[in-house]
């Protein structure tokens, strides 16, 4: 008789939710407001189109639209559970220098990422960094009397300096490590739809996140195990009593039939249901 097949806790086509709706939102507004700040910043940094009207408004609209999406992200951090809990996923750990060292070894097993690798509490960390820093050198352009009145001449030339050569070192960012990292990888390629649809398979977390595929699977796993258990004692306490002692063989059936009818009355378990 062949052994019964190992229990399966997570399909490989089974379904996860990677990025909420509320995050493909936030992301998508990400998308449109960066674009249109790089169509119209960069020619004005590199010396072209900077005497359009209509290239500024775009520019403010733009910023404006960065600045809501990055306070709506902040407040969806603080305010709300899940927001909580990508923030603890991201803080940097110990774990994620090692991992880092052990990119660089000849030998031995790669590392493995939970909910988030080291690339993306890199990329993550640098989009907070980045757009705070772009958003106060840009408010401080946008309104250039109150920073001379707060700061000298050369200080306030130097944040037009930091505001446009970050623009380029974002855009070189997303262009050679965001797309690639993302959507360009070996089994990603052409593009990731977590974006779009916000899911993951069962099969793409287990091959790119396999810490976090281990740990929802030993749950899963824990939990089956507990209910088995529960169902076990609960079968053992449904099933009819036996007496302690052997009915007297010198009573009459009856009698004895009786106390054996006694001896196995009791409360029943109610059933289990999925």
């Amino acid at each position: 008789m062949s052994a019964p097949a190992p229990m399966e806790f997570i399909r490989d086509d089974e379904i996860f939710v990677r990025m909420t709706r509320t995050e493909r939102w936030q992301h998508l507004l990400l998308v449109a407001s960066f674009t249109v700040l790089l169509a119209t910043g960069l020619p004005v940094l590199f010396g072209y189109g900077g005497g359009h009207a209509w290239r500024g408004v775009l520019h403010r609209l733009a910023a404006l639209a960065l600045i809501g999406d990055f306070g709506w992200h902040v407040v969806f951090d603080f305010l709300t559970e899940r927001g909580r809990r990508d923030l603890r996923d991201m803080r940097p750990r110990g774990r994620d220098l090692r991992d880092v060292l052990a990119h660089f070894r000849l030998r031995g097993p790669r590392p493995e990422f939970g909910r988030f690798g080291v690339a993306e509490k890199l990329e993550y960390w640098s989009f907070l960094w980045g757009s705070a820093l772009m958003i106060a050198t840009g408010l401080l352009m946008w309104f250039p009397g109150l920073s001379l009145r707060s700061f000298p001449l050369a200080l306030h030339q130097t944040f037009i300096i930091i505001h446009g050569f970050e623009a380029v070192l974002a855009l070189l960012a997303i262009l050679l490590w965001h797309m690639y990292t993302v959507h360009l990888k070996p089994g990603v390629f052409p593009m990731s739809r977590v974006w779009l649809d916000g899911r993951i398979t069962g099969a793409d977390m287990k091959r790119f996140h396999p810490l976090e595929y281990r740990r929802i699977w030993e749950g899963r796993e824990r939990l089956a195990g507990e209910l088995l258990a529960s169902e076990a004692v609960r079968t053992s306490s449904a099933r009819p009593g036996t007496p302690d002692a052997p009915a007297n063989p010198d009573r009459p059936s009856s009698v004895a039939g009786d106390d054996s009818a006694a001896a196995s009355d009791g409360p029943k378990g109610p059933n289990e249901t999925e």
